[in-house]
């Protein structure tokens, strides 16, 4: 799966499930879920950012959304998304906005205008400041127009002044061959340690194969390797390889933390530190703790990958 399918069913998952779910049983993130239905939640949020707040979102891209979003576009409708369930975002405030852009708000939100904050600041600071900046430069002539039009939109851009530099060719390279040979090493310490069980040597080289910014479970780990959750949690607590074996990507089935350094659940001595590695590298956790998204599930054992003859232990 691409990373353009991991985003698509990333962002399927939190407008069809995770947020009605939320919504009917009034989670206390909001203090008012004005909607329950996924398509909803969708129209909220994507005419908050694909339609930047002033337009409905099908008269920027065509139907179906899920199809025919770029990457920075779904990762915007899930950044907002996780805004609403963290509570940093007022769905209601953004309801409104949705509906003006419909020309649908006249008796929804009519009494509520005076006395309430500014819709605008319950969108996250990267789609404010994205807006922000196509506002601010609205007197440019059409050339300069077309040519924004046609730039690709993946790279972030926190400050509107600043343009991040594309990687050239030669520095993808040399970045591709840095990790490669890290991973070379990893792998030659695995099938190289003098006590480890065959079952362990390949245990951590599948686990190598979960990549940054996703997670997997012990129970899928267990099923590819046709042995028992039990044995991987063990492998995992006694892992003598990391964190370049990245054993805080295996989490519980439930989508709970599971175990780390030795300790078990949300309430284990080391379960922030968990959240904060899994964090860092882009997986995300609804209010209750549980990782938001599919577990990953694609392993292999690098057996394509040449063996270098030797490295330093």
């Amino acid at each position: 799966m691409s990373a353009h399918e991991d985003l698509r069913a990333e962002w399927k998952t939190l407008y069809s499930e995770t947020l009605p779910a939320l919504a009917r049983s009034r989670d206390p993130a909001q203090p008012k879920w004005p909607v329950t239905l996924d398509h909803c939640f969708a129209r909220i949020i994507l005419d908050n950012t694909v339609g930047k707040g002033q337009q409905q979102w099908d008269k920027v891209i065509a139907k179906p959304a899920v199809r025919n979003m770029d990457e920075q576009q779904l990762r915007d409708a899930i950044d907002l998304g996780m805004h609403i369930i963290a509570g940093k975002a007022n769905l209601c405030h953004l309801d409104e906005l949705s509906l003006q852009c419909r020309g649908k708000n006249e008796g929804k939100y009519a009494s509520n205008n005076s006395g309430q904050s500014n819709p605008k600041e319950d969108i996250p600071a990267r789609t404010r400041e994205k807006r922000s900046v196509e506002e601010s430069t609205k007197i440019e002539s059409p050339a300069k127009k077309r040519l924004k039009q046609n730039k690709n939109q993946s790279t972030l851009q926190f400050e509107p002044t600043v343009i991040a530099p594309e990687k050239t060719p030669a520095t993808n390279n040399a970045l591709q061959v840095e990790d490669r040979e890290q991973l070379q090493m990893t792998l030659h310490r695995i099938q190289g340690h003098a006590t480890l069980t065959a079952y362990r040597k390949k245990l951590y080289t599948v686990l190598l194969s979960v990549p940054r910014g996703r997670y997997t479970t012990y129970a899928a780990m267990s099923n590819y390797l046709n042995s028992s959750a039990r044995a991987v949690g063990s492998g995992m607590r006694n892992n003598p390889f990391a964190p370049d074996v990245p054993c805080h990507r295996v989490l519980a089935a439930s989508g709970e933390i599971g175990g780390f350094n030795g300790q078990w659940g949300k309430e284990g001595k080391y379960a922030n530190k968990k959240i904060e590695l899994l964090r860092n590298e882009g997986v995300m956790f609804d209010p209750k703790g549980r990782v938001v998204g599919e577990p990953f599930r694609k392993f292999h054992t690098f057996e394509d990958m040449p063996r270098v003859a030797s490295y330093p232990d």
